[in-house]
């Protein structure tokens, strides 16, 4: 799809703008006595991620640069579908697993950040950027966001952090990670790689199929 059309620039100023909102937004909602900020949390690590995304398609659809960017728009979206997937599933299931007996998140805030937010990024990376195009750098950097994270939190977050207490150990960011034992918590770890992994592949297929409906000459207008 053409990049620079008014449809294109108007919905990325707005991806943009409410999207740079709600990252500024969470250093007000965050307690910063907490080593870490809000980026303990996989859910701001997607967020900070769609702020550059929605960035760097906002500065192509403005001619401030011709560089796609590809690569981490196809990465944001699977972080972001990995995010939506796993918090639904988890709080569905149990929301103390998260918050432990009350839900301090604000509920515009938690919809924004586990389901609209991630919809208006895929919503431009599929059917305007048109991303999964690079799929080696893509795979790379899926791989790379939940090795660097699992570092991050198991190896710096909970020697530091005091929260959460959990019944085995504390400071790891969500409350039931602190409830399991490191075999299981491997597992875990294991199995959330995996389904981004699947979820890659799904939205790669899904981009496969839109381009090729978009070059398909039944989906060309017909002169009269």
């Amino acid at each position: 799809m053409e990049q620079r059309t008014p449809f294109a620039r108007t919905y990325r100023w707005f991806v943009f703008l409410i999207t740079l909102g709600y990252f500024f937004y969470q250093f007000a909602a965050t307690d910063l006595a907490v080593f870490g900020w809000q980026f303990r949390f996989l859910t701001n690590w997607a967020l900070a991620a769609s702020t550059v995304s929605a960035f760097f398609m906002l500065r192509l659809a403005m001619g401030w640069s011709d560089q796609r960017h590809e690569v981490w728009a196809s990465v944001t979206l699977v972080v972001n579908a990995t995010v939506v997937l796993m918090y639904w599933k988890i709080y569905l299931e149990d929301p103390s697993l998260f918050y432990g007996d009350g839900n301090p998140i604000i509920w515009y805030q938690e919809y924004f950040l586990h389901g609209l937010g991630p919809l208006l990024q895929a919503i431009d990376a599929l059917f305007i950027l048109g991303v999964f195009q690079k799929m080696r750098q893509t795979a790379l950097g899926v791989f790379a966001v939940p090795i660097t994270y699992i570092a991050w939190i198991e190896l710096v977050l909970r020697p530091v952090n005091e929260t959460p207490v959990g019944s085995v150990t504390t400071g790891l960011p969500y409350l039931f990670l602190n409830n399991m034992e490191l075999p299981a918590r491997a597992n875990f770890y294991i199995t959330t790689t995996i389904t981004m992994l699947v979820l890659m592949l799904i939205a790669w297929g899904l981009s496969a199929l839109l381009r090729r409906l978009r070059l398909s000459p039944s989906a060309a207008p017909q002169s009269s």
